[in-house]
């Protein structure tokens, strides 16, 4: 994906790139979530409701994709190239991003189409509430070892 960069500084840069991009999502991930909240307290009619689900279920999917398949990619390759062993890091964390992206997934299922939201609509948000903020914390954490603890070395001119 970042294949032409021709040195660490502007992998880091490209990289940096990507990440305010993904972030700027995962900021979509939580108004969504939290207007699904507002409108199912609130007791709205079932429209907003419906919309704002298949709202939620689509940016949160485009989310975990593009961490999975993009974003925690070129973080592994980024710190790689680096070759200060914060790679390692990744080994430990990816598993655990990785059991929340199941429970993410299992909600995008249950209620990407779905005309009738169950009962269980509320504890389902609240589950979803918790694995979000679990999965934001590794994956934080894994952006401040594999990323950030670089940039103090890219901000010197070449």
């Amino acid at each position: 994906m970042l294949d032409n960069c021709k040195d660490n500084r502007e992998r880091w840069q490209a990289v940096e790139g990507l990440l305010q991009s993904w972030l700027k999502e995962r900021r979509d991930v939580l108004v969504k979530y939290t207007t699904i909240a507002a409108i199912r307290e609130s007791r709205a009619d079932r429209p907003p409701l419906e919309f704002g689900l298949q709202g939620l279920c689509q940016v949160l999917v485009d989310y975990v994709s593009a961490g999975h398949f993009e974003i925690f990619h070129e973080l592994i390759r980024e710190a790689e190239a680096f070759a200060d062993g914060s790679d390692k890091l990744a080994n430990e964390l990816i598993p655990s991003i990785g059991d929340t992206t199941e429970v993410i997934l299992g909600f995008d299922e249950k209620y990407v189409s779905a005309a009738d939201h169950p009962e269980s609509l509320g504890a389902d948000l609240s589950l979803l509430g918790e694995v979000l903020e679990s999965r934001f914390q590794l994956e934080d954490r894994l952006i401040a070892v594999l990323h950030r603890s670089h940039a103090s070395s890219q901000t010197a001119p070449a």
